[in-house]
């Protein structure tokens, strides 16, 4: 796990931040809801709130073996994908 507080890693592997029509789209206002409903709350959001992520799975001679952009805020990669990714 990589925390990115400044961006930089962000610029290198191109990740995308989160528009308006991202942020008010049906997928991610679902998302929304559906935490919400489950207790989460957003507490902190630190220096960059509009930064999406990503999950790279990156092997020996730092090859890229997976790799996921989230399209929105509550899009998360595929546990399983990203474990058969890593050999586990």
């Amino acid at each position: 796990m990589l925390l990115d507080e400044d961006g930089t890693a962000a610029e290198i592997i191109d990740t995308k931040t989160i528009g308006l029509t991202t942020y008010l789209s049906p997928t991610a206002v679902g998302a929304g809801v559906k935490s919400f409903a489950k207790g989460y709350r957003q507490k902190k959001t630190g220096r960059r709130p509009l930064q999406l992520g990503a999950t790279l799975v990156i092997g020996p001679g730092n090859e890229l073996l997976y790799a996921d952009y989230e399209d929105h805020a509550g899009d998360h990669a595929d546990l399983g994908e990203v474990l058969a990714a890593a050999g586990g």
